[in-house]
């Protein structure tokens, strides 16, 4: 593997399938080059596509990341994550059967070292020489694309976006960016990205004088040359009607929306009519893309206000630190888990000798009635204060917690099945004290058991978003969270004890905060480690807990809604949002089985199950997941 060097920069590659084409297309000077690090993210297609993809980094230096199968621009995030840790600023995302030699990678990390607030393409030719990519525009107001360039992107109609097939970037870029979006999955990232990047002011560069070769198609099942792949057809249909969602308001969103029918019939035309007879699953798979992008005008346009951290009236500001050490009280409700709870706080120690400059104590809360948690503290060596909440729910545990650590600078909460990584506190004490916040939340990393079933996996029950440090978040969970809590108490923030026996607590307790005024962030960098136990591997919990997620959803925010109206209002969206869900979700769970597809039939059931538990919410029926017998 290449040193780490803050110099260098990292080819952050997505793979699926067989990585022959990889294999093929990074050339030996790439290997030789010493500023290099090639990242390859491996999406999960099987395990013997898996096991090819680890051999070949094994042999030819690679860093390899295993991902559960998300899309491309959560591979590119992971990979951009994974770079940073070896010390990587510069970064270059390269599609699979792209072929770009050494000096253009080089001179792509050159300009965007020298110039972090660009994102910069080179020039692309297929393999028999013809022009690929000489930058593209979107139309403005319909989502149509078409080929060229408009040297300041001033133009009124067309603006420009840069390909993710090769594309340069900065630390600070991504950042400021808070990285791909996750939810297009496939097509349309690099559009997003291009237009959210031109409107924070960043420059879109094109590099006429740099070349590399994109034989497109590469990675597509297509029965011709010309025709494309039905998952081609699928999502850029479904995700133009996302992007509108993302970017527009008002008439040009009504624009937008208005225009779908004809631009989805321009995307599937760029197979040719004659794929109509001659492959008619991608007729089927533009209709069905067409379907869930209708689904965007059930959502909500997202906040448009700025990433930057604002100081709110009556929120403490940054400043120097009060006389004496900050003192941090490390929070642990439990219930029936003495095991777990013993393995956390042997494991405790050694995280809170990495802040050396603060003090340190621990809490556990014991919700269970019996008192199980009571032997393992007082076998730990560090002497934990131990409380007995006998009120059942973790609300109740929760805010037990709040009101016993009152004289505390800041709270870290612990699950008790968790086992924090190194550099776990550390990390979320480095941006609190950047950003002087009301609280900063961390990774939880879910580590499986060895045969675990792969319908689990590709179900994505267990599936946690990455995002860039200092990313401003809407809502966390309690699962690795530090709270300040002079700021806690100001906004005069407690846990909703209805919510205690069936979850989502946590998200209306961060809601609460961001709404009040507090400011949540991101800390990639902290990791909390979850075993999951035999009983949640079974694809009926998953459905269940499926459904307990949409009916907490819809509680969760009916409670938060202020007026009747409002409420009267989100029970008619989550009526139709959970119809949406049961329909889509049932047609893509048939859909996976019949061809045999697991993450269409696993994403597929449990769409269908979130639908079915906002529908029981919308109704009324509050479905409580850790009821007591």
């Amino acid at each position: 593997m290449a040193a780490q060097r803050t110099t260098g920069y990292a080819v952050i590659i997505v793979n699926y399938g067989d990585p022959a084409l990889v294999a093929g297309n990074i050339g030996p000077d790439v290997d030789e080059d010493d500023r290099a690090l090639v990242v390859l993210v491996d999406n999960f297609h099987s395990q013997k596509s898996r096991a090819s993809a680890a051999a070949l980094c094994i042999e030819r230096g690679w860093l390899f990341i295993a991902a559960a199968n998300d899309g491309f621009g959560a591979g590119v995030n992971l990979g951009v994550a994974a770079a940073r840790r070896w010390g990587y600023h510069a970064f270059i995302t390269l599609n699979p059967d792209a072929v770009a030699p050494m000096a253009v990678l080089r001179e792509l990390a050159r300009h965007v070292t020298a110039d972090p607030l660009a994102l910069v393409s080179p020039f692309m030719d297929t393999g028999d020489g013809a022009p690929h990519f000489r930058g593209t525009r979107m139309h403005r107001r319909t989502g149509q694309m078409r080929s060229g360039w408009s040297e300041l992107d001033e133009d009124p109609e067309w603006a420009n976006w840069l390909s993710g097939a090769c594309l340069a970037f900065s630390a600070r870029a991504f950042d400021l960016l808070g990285g791909f979006d996750e939810d297009y999955f496939l097509y349309w990232e690099d559009v997003d990205i291009s237009r959210r990047a031109a409107e924070q002011g960043m420059r879109l560069e094109i590099r006429p004088d740099l070349l590399i070769v994109h034989d497109e198609g590469g990675t597509q099942e297509a029965g011709s040359s010309r025709t494309k792949s039905p998952t081609y057809y699928f999502y850029n249909i479904r995700n133009r009607m996302l992007f509108g969602r993302r970017h527009l308001r008002g008439r040009q969103w009504a624009g937008w929306v208005a225009a779908s029918p004809r631009q989805s019939a321009r995307i599937w035309m760029r197979g040719g009519r004659k794929q109509a007879l001659t492959e008619p699953k991608g007729l089927l798979a533009a209709a069905r893309g067409l379907l869930a992008g209708a689904g965007q005008l059930l959502r909500r346009p997202p906040s448009t206000s700025p990433r930057g951290t604002e100081l709110k009236r009556g929120i403490r500001a940054p400043g120097p630190e009060a006389a004496g050490p900050l003192r941090i009280t490390v929070a642990i409700p439990s219930y029936r888990r003495p095991e777990r709870l013993a393995a956390l706080l042997a494991a405790l120690p050694e995280r809170i000798a990495e802040t050396p400059d603060v003090v340190v104590d621990v809490l556990v809360i014991d919700n269970d009635p019996a008192g199980s948690a009571l032997d393992a503290v007082t076998s730990s060596p560090l002497e934990p204060r131990y409380v007995h909440e006998t009120t059942p729910g973790i609300s109740a545990a929760r805010n037990r917690a709040l009101d016993e650590c009152r004289t505390s600078d800041l709270l870290a909460f612990l699950d008790d099945d968790e086992i924090p990584r190194a550099g776990w506190l550390s990390s979320l004490m480095d941006v609190w004290r950047h950003h002087r916040v009301a609280a900063v939340a961390g990774r939880l990393v879910s580590v499986f058991e060895e045969g675990t079933d792969p319908w689990m996996i590709a179900s994505g029950t267990f599936y946690r978003r990455q995002r860039p440090t200092g990313t401003r978040l809407p809502a966390a969970s309690t699962a690795n969270l530090l709270l300040d809590l002079p700021q806690v108490q100001e906004l005069g923030l407690r846990f909703e004890g209805s919510l205690g026996l069936s979850g989502g607590e946590d998200t209306m307790f961060t809601k609460q905060l961001v709404q009040r005024g507090g400011t949540l962030l991101w800390c990639n960098e902290s990791e909390v480690e979850d075993t999951v136990v035999a009983s949640r591997l079974t694809r009926e919990w998953a459905t269940q807990r499926a459904f307990s997620a949409g009916n907490g959803l819809v509680h969760v925010n009916l409670r938060l809604a202020q007026t009747s109206t409002h409420r009267l209002a989100l029970r008619g969206r989550y009526l139709l949002g959970g119809t949406a869900r049961v329909t889509a979700g049932l047609a893509r769970h048939h859909y996976g089985r019949a061809r045999r597809h697991l993450r269409h039939d696993a994403r597929g059931m449990r769409t269908f199950h979130r639908g079915r538990g906002m529908l029981a919410g919308a109704r009324g029926h509050h479905y409580q997941e850790y009821a007591r017998t």
